[in-house]
């Protein structure tokens, strides 16, 4: 697992809407979502992303917690999530595309006053991805992408998963 992924098959806004829509001859009820790292220039790629006709945009803020990304993507790559929100907000409304597409932010999410705020600023859902890992008993090793979770939570091994996970679903949920 590798963090962002790298499409190597994705070279354009074009290559993108071309596989969007083969994957809505595949699939045509699949909510097609892309999301992009909060930086400048960010509501450009996400007009080209809506035109592509994509269902949803999620802007991720560089505050995220992602234990799959190399240490250098982590430290030195992206924005605040509002920055990246606002742009695209404004970019999207600018273009009359808005109504088009749903627009989500994660990365940093903490509080409902973060949650207020990116409502204000436009977006219509929220993720959330540490927070809820640690409530299920993640230690934060940064070792997600080896797939040898000392934890058992961000693991497809079925023997870590038995022996070290013991997180109950009910401290996730809503």
């Amino acid at each position: 697992l590798i963090s962002p992924p790298p499409h190597h098959d994705i070279y354009s806004i074009e290559d993108l809407a071309q596989l969007i829509f083969d994957l809505k001859q595949v699939n045509p009820k699949a909510m097609i979502s892309v999301k992009l790292v909060s930086e400048p220039g960010v509501g450009t790629i996400a007009t080209g992303v809506a035109k592509a006709y994509a269902d949803l945009i999620t802007i991720a803020g560089y505050d995220g917690g992602t234990g799959a990304s190399p240490l250098s993507s982590v430290k030195y790559a992206g924005c605040p999530w509002e920055l990246g929100l606002v742009e695209t907000q404004q970019a999207l409304v600018a273009n009359g595309l808005r109504h088009k597409i749903r627009l989500q932010v994660d990365g940093g999410l903490k509080t409902g006053v973060d949650i207020i705020k990116a409502a204000i600023l436009g977006a219509e859902s929220f993720g959330f991805g540490t927070g809820p890992m640690v409530a299920l008993g993640c230690k934060y090793l940064r070792i997600c992408h080896l797939n040898n979770c000392a934890t058992g939570v961000a693991t497809q091994d079925d023997k870590l998963r038995k022996k070290h996970y013991h997180g109950l679903p009910f401290k996730v949920t809503n």
